[in-house]
């Protein structure tokens, strides 16, 4: 080679090394700007949450302090003047809060590509923290004020500190669920930037495997001048040092990653997530062969540095992998909690609401002197102890999603408050104040079912679009097939036939796994079923019945070869159906109609018998009791014979 073109690539190749390491430079300060002000958002919400308990306990104080008082001294002015500045201190520091996490958010777009998903659920957090301040809330406070003013009547003061405590309530649920939404966002926002990062390492590493493959081998044209040229003095080369130099780059920023991964870890216990991050042992075989390459090519020989160099990538194309199907893994672990949890809840709700209706027409009926009073009384107080369970369940599912609305802890809210005055209206012998009130608890509970299957339907359409149907051109790829998600469930399987758990941790390991084969098998049953409603032809019908073979398998707790070759076919066979229903929806108005067969007419008698008996057996699959693995076998068993017969 030339040398002076030789000298001019070189410092080309300086030149590109001095612009990558300056911009790197320039986006320290960024990130570090960025984790900060993560820091400072997560403690703003804390410190809110801290303060909002503050002056509900502040309160309930002067709610007691205050009760059979009919005028107020100095000191409980004082109080209640102190009251209302805590308030007002609180407001400003949710605004200061509102607008730091919008400028932090707006730096994270500025520095970092954000999953789509991940921004959609922070631009749903920032919609909540701009929902806390209650417009409604600051009137009242401004109210009291007005009250502490002219001296108001104490009755009239006793009444707003108690709407004041149903808001301040309100606002300690949203700031809780807010936080826990929070830290939840910033784990996923993480997992995401990791999976970016390792994604560019492995790219970086396997450019560095291209140039040391290419020192290797410098004269691929010139048999003849290779091998005198290569040996002539390979080690005053400088390519080498250069490379050598690279290799080191990169082991310092994977040194960087496994930081975040530990990060990543801990952030995974504090939110109580079972996620399994790439071993230790994986970290250090990189690291080792980073280390390994960069001695080879410090010492002159590339071709000592290829070897090790591929097991990095091989190893950081893995970590990579793994990463990913712990993200999809997730999301589609939540969602479907979500969405079983949920629909307990509109169940439970209903439920609720037939109870309140019932014991509210026997309460019209009753006598305040009937001794039945006394159990009626008993009974409207065990519908408030069953609200609060679905309460419980209500507020752990809003801290899981974040597209639930504030104005369902709202009306949670004035559920509490109706049947309060409702227990407290019957204890005092104040029954059509007590009807009044049982009424609007049960007009509040049908709210928040009407509210809750709104957003369940919601739910079913975001699930429904994350899975493949017919007719559904490129887009959302950013959400796993079910081709993925089975080719994901395989590995697990794999792993943890190969691997060394055992007890309790094996037992659940085995039971999520068939829970998550019992899923894709439902998804791939109602696809077929909507493909065959819509005329099309239904494809893989032979699939459905060996993925309820794993599940058996895996409930029994044996894992086989004959199970892991299963999984793989089944995998194949999904991958078949998917293509055939793909080229289905290609050009179908080229088509050809071929001539028609007509069958025979059946008596018209005999079709219906048909029907009937088809409807029963149908009814009888659609509502399967919950069978131990042996028995649901022998009835399949049974129903097949009942179609062969047919």
């Amino acid at each position: 080679m030339n040398p002076e073109l030789s000298q001019l690539i070189s410092l080309q190749d300086v030149d590109v090394e001095i612009k990558r390491i300056k911009a790197e430079i320039e986006s320290l300060p960024a990130k570090r700007e960025e984790l900060e002000s993560q820091f400072a958002a997560e403690n703003k919400i804390e410190e809110s949450l801290t303060r909002a308990k503050d002056i509900r306990e502040s309160l309930n104080e002067a709610q007691q302090k205050l009760k059979g008082k009919q005028i107020l001294d100095w000191q409980d002015k004082k109080m209640l003047d102190n009251l209302v500045e805590q308030k007002k201190s609180l407001d400003q520091m949710i605004k200061d809060l509102q607008k730091q996490n919008e400028l932090l958010e707006q730096k994270k777009d500025a520095f970092s590509n954000q999953n789509e998903k991940i921004r959609e659920k922070a631009e749903q957090i920032q919609k909540l923290m701009d929902e806390l301040l209650d417009p409604e809330t600051k009137k009242l406070f401004e109210e009291l004020e007005k009250l502490l003013r002219e001296n108001s009547d104490m009755n009239q003061i006793q009444k707003m500190l108690d709407k004041l405590d149903r808001k301040e309530i309100n606002l300690e649920k949203e700031l809780e669920r807010t936080l826990e939404l929070f830290k939840q966002l910033q784990y996923d926002y993480k997992l995401d930037q990791a999976i970016n990062e390792i994604r560019e390492q492995k790219e970086k590493q396997e450019q560095l495997l291209e140039k040391t493959q290419e020192m290797t081998n410098p004269y691929p044209g010139d048999s003849k001048n290779k091998e005198g040229k290569n040996n002539a003095d390979q080690s005053q080369s400088p390519d080498n040092q250069d490379l050598a130099k690279k290799q080191e780059e990169l082991a310092k920023e994977f040194e960087d990653f496994e930081k975040k991964l530990g990060e990543l870890e801990k952030m995974a216990e504090d939110l109580k997530q079972e996620t399994e991050m790439p071993p230790k042992e994986d970290l250090d075989q990189v690291k080792e062969a980073q280390q390994e390459s960069k001695k080879s090519l410090q010492q002159s020989k590339p071709k000592n540095a290829v070897g090790p160099q591929k097991k990095s990538v091989n190893r950081m194309k893995q970590m990579q992998q793994q990463l990913e199907g712990i993200q999809n893994a997730m999301e589609m672990d939540v969602d479907m909690l979500n969405l079983e949890a949920l629909r307990q809840i509109i169940h439970g709700l209903i439920k609720l609401s037939f109870d309140q209706e019932a014991l509210m027409k026997d309460f019209a009926l009753v006598q305040q002197t009937d001794p039945k009073y006394i159990q009626l009384s008993q009974n409207q107080l065990k519908v408030k102890d069953d609200s609060k369970v679905l309460e419980d369940s209500l507020l752990s599912l809003s801290k899981r999603d974040a597209l639930m609305g504030s104005v369902i802890t709202k009306e949670v809210g004035e559920l509490n408050s109706h049947l309060d005055k409702a227990a407290d209206n019957i204890r005092e012998r104040r029954k059509p104040s007590a009807g009044t009130e049982m009424q609007l608890s049960m007009t509040s509970i049908n709210n928040l079912a009407n509210m809750l299957n709104d957003h369940y339907d919601m739910m079913m359409d975001m699930l429904a679009n994350m899975m493949p149907s017919p007719g559904r051109k490129k887009g959302n790829k950013n959400k796993p097939s079910l081709v993925q998600l089975q080719r994901q469930l395989n590995q697990k399987i794999e792993q943890l036939k190969n691997g060394n758990k055992s007890g309790r941790q094996y037992s659940e390991e085995l039971a999520k796994m068939a829970a998550e084969q019992e899923r894709i098998r439902r998804a791939l049953q109602e696809m077929q079923e909507k493909l065959k409603h819509d005329g099309g032809k239904v494809l893989g019908n032979d699939i459905p019945g060996k993925m309820e073979q794993t599940e058996m398998d895996l409930v029994n707790k044996q894992i086989t070869e004959q199970t892991i070759r299963r999984q793989k076919e089944i995998e194949v066979r999904l991958l078949e159906a998917e293509k055939s229903m793909r080229e289905q929806n290609q050009d179908e108005e080229r088509k050809g109609e071929s001539a028609k067969d007509y069958d025979k007419e059946i008596p018209h008698a005999f079709e219906e018998y048909l029907k009937l008996k088809g409807k029963e057996v149908e009814l009888l699959k659609t509502m399967p009791p919950k069978l131990y693995p042996y028995y649901k076998k022998e009835v399949n068993d049974y129903f097949k014979r009942i179609g062969n017969h047919n």
